[in-house]
């Protein structure tokens, strides 16, 4: 299953949280280009100022909860604020691809499944009010993804509420060790992205796995 949970919370002027569930597993940053991959609408603007070395310093610098100081803009211009096509998940990836190259970890593929299982556990965390790994029903990042049809051999989490955009949920993941150790895990092969909510109660969930 997963080996640590990580849960911390700061109170700036909404609230933002970010928690992950990770495996011990992690990759050395070696810094390496920016790769460009398939980019969708604003998301190419969002990453086309951002470099290897801007990732890796948040990676490795003081934690900044509300990703405010992340390498990426703080504001999507297009879609809804949330994303360049808002009905299309698999844009995230450029973001969390970019991330992955800057440490030298292969980019993940987007997962229908996965994105299924975040997006479950987003609704369930605002529907009924409260932020974890574990579900109101005693779920975890596993038995989800297993109900989505995810034929898990190896899953991931990574959550966070309060943040405007999925910019600023990357730039909080990047800047916290255990979130950081999820994004660049050289064993996952695929992510989902997950948000529901509006304004300090948007919550994220993203989901990495290997089958």
């Amino acid at each position: 299953m997963f080996n640590q949970m990580l849960k911390t919370t700061i109170l700036l002027s909404t609230p933002i949280l970010v928690a992950a569930c990770q495996s011990s597993s992690s990759v050395s940053p070696t810094p390496t280009p920016v790769a460009m991959l398939a980019t969708q609408g604003s998301i190419a603007q969002s990453i086309s100022d951002v470099t290897s070395s801007q990732i890796l310093a948040a990676a490795n610098g003081p934690v900044d909860w509300s990703g405010q100081n992340g390498p990426f803009p703080t504001t999507i211009s297009g879609g809804d604020g949330f994303q360049a096509d808002p009905t299309n998940d698999a844009s995230f990836g450029t973001l969390i691809n970019a991330v992955r190259t800057a440490s030298g970890a292969a980019p993940l593929t987007y997962n229908a499944q996965l994105d299924s299982a975040a997006q479950a556990h987003s609704q369930d965390m605002v529907d009924n009010g409260y932020f974890s790994h574990i579900g109101q029903n005693g779920s975890t990042p596993t038995s989800r993804a297993r109900a989505a049809g995810y034929a898990t051999g190896l899953v991931g989490e990574n959550i966070a509420q309060g943040q405007a955009n999925e910019n600023l949920a990357i730039n909080g993941w990047i800047s916290s060790p255990g979130h950081q150790d999820n994004n660049v895990n050289p064993n996952y092969q695929s992510f989902g992205l997950g948000r529901a909510g509006t304004g300090s109660s948007t919550t994220w969930t993203l989901m990495f796995g290997t089958e």
